[in-house]
């Protein structure tokens, strides 16, 4: 049997759950947990997932001493460089013992751009922090954890007088409510061959698209997509092309940003993959009644929301939070690099020196997003 590889996950509470699925599921935190449990059996026995929760909205933060000093890449199905002097096969062993190695933002009905609320700059400055000076430490955000990791990473530390490269902000579309389709990144879906096989497949090796896939894009590659729960009005638009290494997960009709990533290191979605049809529908006739919604509009997001194990990608979303959480992401800093992809990835080289060019703008025209 191989050595266990310990995983410690620092689940961030920013909000509570509505009253009817707080009773019998509990804190957000509590749902994550599960899932990503769940996930991490099946894709692969050695991978051990060990979770603290923590109050954000009342001021608890983890302890910069609880996080990884590391800052190589965990090797899949092996212990990590900060757990090897520990009994991997030990039931008894005290999880607090081992360092932080990802965090995890929840979602909340809170803005991510809220000045009156000091725990939303608390975390903001403690997320940078995270992302500036612990190597070894992945994050990962839900919605406003999405969002609030767009603006303390690429809205608030860009250079004195440059735009931004985001704006985390009201949508101009108003809210997306329900289970949406989102079309995947090939930059994406190809940094997890494991979870997204044949992503960089030719289409001429196939007759038909793989399940889960669509029509090619424009360099012949398949898009890949999903169909996750949404609830939200604020969105994350791309101002100028994003910094070298990051690009976009993927996109809505409704939503251009639906994810950000920077491997080995952020990964987001504007979605909900820890909330089933239930979650999501309690969830949407609450925030109906706590801020008056027009009836007919709560009864159209109900119906988007669907029932239950009607068509969501759930588990496969949670899938590659845990493959990205263990370091399973492929690409490193050779993810292809788009120049002139504004609203997909930003310019640069790679580690061989070579320009990295790719589908660039290309793939929002298939969605029919326009720049600016």
């Amino acid at each position: 049997m191989p050595p266990k590889q310990h995983i410690h996950i620092a689940l961030l509470d920013t909000d509570l759950p509505v009253p009817t699925i707080y009773a019998h599921r509990g804190l957000y935190s509590t749902q994550f947990r599960h899932l990503l449990r769940a996930a991490a059996a099946t894709i692969n026995p050695a991978y051990e997932l060990h979770t603290t929760a923590f109050d954000v909205v009342g001021g608890h933060l983890p302890a910069y001493a609880s996080l990884s000093q590391h800052s190589s890449t965990p090797n899949p199905g092996a212990s990590t460089a900060s757990t090897s002097n520990l009994a991997a096969e030990d039931t008894a062993l005290n999880p607090l013992s081992i360092p932080i190695t990802a965090i995890l933002i929840t979602g909340s009905a809170a803005a991510a751009y809220d000045p009156t609320k000091p725990w939303i700059a608390a975390l903001t400055t403690f997320l940078q922090t995270v992302h500036s000076q612990y190597q070894g430490v992945r994050l990962f955000g839900s919605c406003f954890g999405h969002q609030i990791l767009a603006r303390a990473l690429l809205e608030l530390q860009g250079a004195a007088g440059q735009q931004p490269y985001v704006r985390v902000e009201p949508a101009p579309h108003g809210k997306e409510v329900g289970l949406k389709s989102v079309v995947l990144t090939p930059e994406f879906t190809g940094a997890f061959p494991g979870a997204f096989p044949g992503a960089f497949a030719s289409p001429h090796s196939r007759n038909v698209p793989p399940d889960g896939q669509d029509a090619t894009d424009a360099d012949g590659r398949w898009r890949w997509r999903w169909n996750i729960q949404m609830i939200h009005g604020d969105h994350v638009r791309v101002c100028r092309p994003l910094p070298a290494g990051w690009c976009v997960v993927g996109a809505s009709a409704e939503c251009a940003v639906q994810g950000l990533y920077r491997p080995g290191r952020v990964l987001t979605y504007q979605g909900h993959f820890e909330f089933d049809a239930e979650v999501n529908r309690e969830t949407c006739l609450e925030f109906g009644r706590r801020e008056g919604w027009k009836a007919e509009d709560v009864e159209r997001w109900v119906q988007a929301i669907g029932a239950d194990g009607e068509g969501s990608d759930a588990v496969g979303a949670a899938g590659v939070v845990v493959r990205f959480f263990a370091g399973e992401d492929e690409h490193g800093d050779d993810i292809a690099l788009v120049r002139g992809g504004v609203g997909v990835l930003g310019e640069g080289k790679g580690k061989d020196g070579t320009e990295k060019t790719g589908w660039g703008w290309n793939w929002f025209k298939l969605l029919g997003w326009k720049d600016g």
